[in-house]
């Protein structure tokens, strides 16, 4: 699996659990923390995936993008790893929440399709032993079969009542980074999209768009000409980028040209206005070394395109 960097315990994120999914979840946790306590008897105390850390129980799961998904085509599926056998929609134990993949999504998704490794995630669940002389009778039932779910049995045949999972993701800029360096490795020429800009059409491009193609995401490609970048669609030029006009595209429009002038992205036509989804919109600043090697950039290219007299 290509595993990412575990982060801090106490900013893991939850994860959306259904009914449809509360007894797979049951039985993926009950077989890891049977393993956890396999481990625990052989003396494997530290807080890796498959063992137990006070009252946590630390998994992996694997994060699987889920364009299928009728609700919302950017979600992400948390599922139980490839080694419990199945497929990635068998595995199916929840999915990440709308809110979370704001920030985390395009980098998530980035990942796992850059490369043909399932994309791993540590994540851990809480687990506690029952006592049902302290339990709120209005609260559980222990007969019932969904609070069942929320419960598993040590080797010993101890009850322990669990918590949904919680994924320990590193910060949005070091999941960015990282997606940009995997980029960088397998694919160099493709710019990942983590935020999107709007940009101007050019005159009749948002027509001509329209008869080849109905899809609202699609891949276009950045070509450096002269002190602009154009955005094509196939042969159809869409839009042009500028230096400037907000600095949004600026460090796009440099990436372009250290690639040697041409790269991809992706981009979307929503309600009639077309977005661009770049990896970074910050502004270059008039003193940065990032804008003054722009400046050179396009000073260098001025020159090589002028007429000379004859």
């Amino acid at each position: 699996m290509l595993m990412i960097p575990a982060g801090k315990p106490k900013f893991a994120l939850g994860v959306g659990l259904w009914d449809d999914t509360l007894k797979p979840f049951n039985a993926f946790v009950q077989r890891e923390f049977l393993d956890a306590g396999r481990q625990e008897r052989k003396g494997n105390l530290t807080p890796a995936p498959g063992s137990l850390d006070g009252e946590r129980l630390h998994v992996t799961v694997q994060l699987v993008p889920r364009p299928d998904n009728d609700y919302n085509p950017h979600a992400i599926s948390v599922a139980a790893p490839p080694w419990h056998g199945g497929t990635d929609i068998e595995r199916h134990l929840g999915y990440m929440y709308d809110r979370n993949l704001v920030s985390l999504g395009a980098a998530l998704r980035s990942l796992a399709t850059l490369t043909e490794r399932p994309l791993g995630c540590h994540a851990f669940v809480g687990i506690a032993p029952c006592h049902r002389d302290e339990w709120d009778e209005d609260e559980y039932d222990p007969d019932d079969p969904e609070d069942a779910a929320h419960r598993v049995r040590g080797a010993d045949g101890t009850e322990y009542r669990i918590g949904g999972p919680r994924l320990m993701l590193p910060w949005w800029e070091d999941l960015q980074k990282m997606a940009v360096d995997c980029a960088r490795t397998v694919r160099p020429k493709q710019i990942l999209g983590f935020i999107g800009h709007w940009t101007s059409w050019e005159p009749g491009a948002r027509e001509a768009l329209a008869q080849r193609t109905q899809e609202e995401e699609f891949t276009v490609t950045l070509r450096a000409e002269q002190q602009v970048v154009r955005v094509y669609y196939q042969d159809l030029c869409l839009s042009t980028l500028e230096t400037g006009f907000g600095g949004y595209f600026d460090r796009t429009i440099q990436r372009v040209k250290e690639l040697g002038g041409t790269a991809t992205a992706q981009a979307e036509e929503h309600h009639g206005a077309l977005k661009l989804l770049v990896e970074d919109s910050t502004p270059l600043t008039a003193d940065s070394t990032d804008t003054r090697a722009l400046h050179d950039q396009e000073h260098s290219q001025a020159k090589d395109t002028a007429p000379t007299a004859g």
